[in-house]
């Protein structure tokens, strides 16, 4: 009897281990490994602070850089690989968030701090929006929360306190004004213009909607405390369309995949709400570029939350879907010199690639790749995938 339960036990072991192996399989075939050195590495030339944003302009050819450390903002050409032009820039030391309306006229340049997502609310920053052609300023609208603009470069939202403010471009009309309780850090536009989605905390009314919180009143108490909620507003007259019913820890940042099928919502958890582990099995540092973060994603649609996630390990990740809309780009790191870029299925969550861009910092400064611990990246029209590499590029492509 004991043999019997001993073959037995061997038998499912080898079960076990050759199902392991087979999922193991499975997953080296699709989701495939590379390091920078199979980048295609292009030098861009000379120019200040290493490149924290990248931003391709909708004419296919050019490629718009912000750069950190006074750096200003770089315009490649994509073709050439060489900087054809330069924008100087004053209070963007970290380098800005650039986003680029879909004729390519306007440029919005957000503040991007290095570590803002550190406590449990984002820092205010500059916002702007210049002329792409001649980098003259549109609408200097000063420092506020967050702030996001229409794809067509008609319309921008401005959140600072509790209100968002929305402006006519290029003339920098206000609008309307939108007052939302509780509101937070993060606001976005939808590529049309028609919906502008707002982060907040809740209320007792709006939690009791949540399925997972509906009869749970401990969880319910917790969530007034450290959770935010996401609420759609009409631009046409300020009216709530919906409030999400989601949860998400703080919400750092939010943007709609360009053909406006989904949103996408950056968190990060609070810390007041327990020790929240790091990379490396350290515990909550705010001097850290890591910081554990989940993206989800709200069908623009039905409005409803979509069950599939993914996680981040970089502070204030860029949100950069493909051009296709089927994958997304989503920097993470395990700690010093140790940045991941990797690829996910938007509709499956799998992993499609892992770039590894781990190296020894005497590597990466005898490389001329000196970088802040982010990572910088986004896509071009014809599906390549750019990142940089301190203050040069390297492309992927699939």
């Amino acid at each position: 009897m004991r043999t019997r339960s001993i073959h037995t036990l061997l038998f499912r072991w080898d079960r076990w281990l050759l199902v392991a192996l087979a999922s193991l399989g499975v997953l080296l075939v699709q989701a495939q490994i590379i390091d920078e050195d199979h980048l295609r590495k292009v030098i861009v030339g000379a120019h200040d602070g290493p490149i924290t944003c990248l931003e391709p302009m909708p004419d296919g050819r050019t490629l718009v850089a912000g750069c950190g450390d006074g750096g200003g903002i770089l315009f490649i050409d994509t073709a050439s690989w060489s900087i054809t032009r330069r924008v100087p820039l004053n209070g963007f030391k970290d380098g800005p968030r650039i986003r680029a309306s879909r004729d390519g006229r306007l440029l919005l340049l957000k503040e991007l701090w290095r570590f803002a997502a550190g406590g449990k609310e984002d820092l205010q920053g500059t916002h702007m929006v210049i002329d792409a052609a001649s980098g003259a300023t549109v609408l200097d609208a000063g420092k506020g929360m967050d702030a996001s603009m229409s794809a067509d470069g008609i319309l921008l939202a401005e959140l600072d306190g509790g209100r968002v403010t929305l402006h006519s471009l290029p003339d920098g009309r206000t609008i309307r004004t939108i007052d939302v309780e509780q509101a937070t850090n993060a606001v976005a536009l939808s590529p049309d213009g028609r919906i502008v989605a707002v982060s907040h905390r809740p209320t007792e009314e709006q939690l009791a909607q949540v399925p997972s919180m509906r009869a749970d009143k401990k969880a319910q108490k917790a969530g007034l405390k450290y959770r935010q909620m996401v609420s759609l507003y009409s631009t046409a007259d300020g009216s709530l369309i919906r409030t999400v019913p989601e949860v998400y820890d703080i919400i750092r940042s939010m943007s709609y995949a360009l053909d406006g099928t989904r949103l996408l919502v950056y968190s990060s958890r609070d810390p007041r709400s327990g020790t929240t582990p790091m990379a490396g099995g350290s515990t909550w540092n705010f001097n850290m570029v890591a910081l554990p973060g989940y993206v989800q994603q709200i069908d623009a649609t039905t409005l409803e939350p979509m069950r599939t996630g993914f996680q981040s390990l970089m502070s204030e990740p860029f949100l950069a879907v493909s051009p296709d809309g089927r994958l997304l780009a989503l920097s993470s790191t395990e700690g010093r010199n140790k940045r991941k870029v990797t690829l996910y299925d938007l509709g499956s969550g799998d992993t499609q690639l892992l770039i590894d861009l781990e190296q020894k910092h005497r590597y990466d400064t005898g490389e001329t790749e000196q970088h802040d611990g982010r990572a910088a990246y986004a896509w071009l029209a014809d599906g390549r995938l750019v990142v940089a590499l301190g203050g040069d590029l390297g492309i992927h492509t699939p």
